[in-house]
């Protein structure tokens, strides 16, 4: 059978609980508009500041390299979004930096010798080869195992990890004064979105941020101005920027074990970035086709090998992104790619970075929670549509749902201790929510809809 990149991923569509007002081709009305629903969108996606913090530490590198982490980051998250949203599968989508792949290069960093050029030369070669299998199109074998049930349940899911993510951004402080600032974010954040209508109703999460987290974190001292003043206003970028650090004469060692480190962690991405598709054509009212998934992962592979040349941590898409759209409606391609450049410009001016890091983040949360229960229900909607008068179909979603949404919090909980025994790879699979969501689907789907169970029964 030939390759048809337009063919859908699923028969049945997932429907989306509201419409877009914005779709993926269409342009806001000005470029003012389109600079402002950019912006929302960095606000919301500022983990590059907070995964290169957390690399720099657990590597065990020195604090003094943060900074300039923090800017490769931004400008590789500037290249991945915009190979993505003009060559890759054109969806508006956020690269951001990929946590399972740099908890492996820190491990690598922290124990290899000449860790460093060898976790980013194992960054550099496992880009390729996810590349690689992008292009090679042996992806578009998984959309006759992935029905709406199991979609449904994987967009599901990708909610309940946005809503761990907000909750864990309001909870990151637990002062009185940064939790009564996430709740008032949340109720801002509702008046603005239903009581008020046009531009302040869209921009409810990128008001409330600036509100009630820069203006009201000003007037209660806890807005970091002093640090904002410190810090530069340009530092540019260079070719191979850890070239020598670590005593190593190349800027990439090559190490088969540690690309095979790596490559569990691709793993895990590219399963993630499966889901995160399906939830951002939910969100964008898009059908779901097969070029989404080549297309994409082979951007997002090429991207991390780009990313690795300047000292950037790869990427992966980012499940945020698909909360913002259904919440805002937005889901305009070139409203992602002027967010790209404003990434960019946190790259390059240190300062711009430092003032989005003093933003309290339980402003950040209070205000996004909203934008995951949209993603979190419209999975669920898609589920129940494929559930009805399916008996089978019900054991995969409940199955699917409770062990993807239920593992990982159980095992940090009351197994921390043995998870920390296991391999790196079969770490990394049962603690990833989206990753044990799309490889249980898929096997609860073929086992009882096609070997246990026949619903003409």
């Amino acid at each position: 059978m030939a390759y048809d990149p337009e063919q859908p991923v699923f028969e049945q569509e997932i429907q989306m609980l509201t419409k877009p007002i914005l779709t993926i081709d269409e342009k806001p009305k000005s470029v003012f508009e389109t600079l402002y629903y950019a912006l929302q969108l960095t606000l919301v996606d500022f983990s590059p500041f907070i995964w290169a913090t957390a690399f720099v530490a657990m590597a065990g590198l020195p604090e003094s390299i943060t900074p300039s982490m923090i800017s490769y980051c931004f400008i590789g998250v500037f290249v991945a979004t915009m190979i993505q949203t003009t060559l890759g599968n054109r969806l508006p989508v956020v690269q951001l930096p990929s946590v399972p792949i740099f908890m492996n290069m820190a491990s690598i960093a922290k124990t290899y010798p000449f860790g460093l050029t060898t976790a980013w030369g194992a960054a550099f070669a496992g880009g390729i080869i996810e590349g690689l299998i992008g292009t090679s199109r042996v992806l578009t074998v998984l959309r006759k195992f992935m029905p709406p049930v199991v979609v449904g349940s994987v967009v599901a899911t990708i909610g309940f990890v946005i809503t761990r993510i907000s909750l864990s951004w309001i909870f990151a402080k637990t002062e009185p004064l940064y939790l009564i600032l996430g709740i008032v974010s949340f109720l801002f954040a509702l008046f603005l979105r239903f009581k008020l209508r046009g531009l302040i109703s869209r921009g409810f999460v990128l008001i409330s941020i600036l509100v009630v987290g820069v203006l009201g974190g000003t007037v209660l001292g806890i807005f970091d101005w002093d640090s904002v003043a410190r810090a530069p206003w340009i530092s540019l970028p260079k070719l191979f920027p850890f070239k020598g650090y670590d005593g190593a004469s190349s800027p990439f060692i090559f190490s088969f074990s540690a690309i095979l480190l790596v490559l569990t962690g691709y793993a895990c991405s590219i399963f993630e970035s499966i889901g995160d598709y399906a939830a951002i054509c939910t969100a964008a009212a898009e059908p779901y086709k097969v070029k989404h998934m080549n297309r994409g992962i082979a951007a997002e592979g090429f991207s991390c090998a780009l990313c690795s040349l300047f000292g950037g941590l790869p990427v992966t898409s980012a499940s945020q992104n698909a909360g913002i759209i259904a919440s805002t409606g937005v889901a305009s391609r070139i409203v992602t790619q002027t967010a790209a450049f404003i990434f960019l410009l946190y790259g390059l001016s240190p300062k711009l970075t430092t003032i989005l890091a003093a933003i309290p983040k339980s402003v950040v949360g209070g205000a996004f929670i909203i934008s995951a229960g949209l993603i979190l229900l419209s999975g669920i909607n898609t589920v129940m549509s494929d559930v009805k008068d399916n008996f089978g179909n019900m054991i995969v979603a409940g199955v699917t749902l409770g062990i993807s949404v239920m593992m990982p919090y159980y095992l940090s909980l009351d197994r921390s201790a043995w998870l920390g025994t296991l391999r790196p790879f079969t770490k990394l699979y049962l603690t990833s929510n989206v990753f044990l969501a799309v490889t249980i689907g898929i096997v609860c789907n073929l086992l009882i809809n096609y070997v246990f169970y026949n619903k003409n029964n």
